[in-house]
């Protein structure tokens, strides 16, 4: 017998439709997480715009770092978003495959 594996079409459609999928889930936590991230950096930066002018003086070293990292979580939010497009259309193309599949098999 020939040592040729077996390609299962039904299989590798599963295998990447699962793949996918976990890929979309973590991604999505990962965006949750930035958007909870998002709104406390928002939070703590309005809460320091109330201080008086002076405290403002003290701390706008820390301002300004918070206000870098509020612009680099946005930059992150954008390219995730991206991201999760593309796995979602991806994710969307493999089930219409799959349906094919099971349309063409059992015909």
């Amino acid at each position: 017998m020939p040592d040729i594996p077996f390609f299962d079409a039904a299989g590798f459609f599963a295998g990447k439709i699962h793949e996918v999928e976990q890929q979309l889930i973590a991604k999505k936590a990962e965006r949750e997480i930035l958007l909870a991230n998002r709104t406390s950096l928002e939070q703590a930066l309005a809460t320091l715009a109330l201080l008086a002018p002076e405290h403002q003086k003290a701390i706008q070293q820390e301002v300004a770092s918070l206000k870098e990292v509020l612009h680099s979580t946005e930059r992150a939010l954008t390219s995730l978003e991206s991201e999760i497009d593309m796995l979602t259309s991806k994710l969307a193309a493999l089930q219409a495959a799959r349906e094919m599949l099971h349309v063409e098999g059992s015909s």
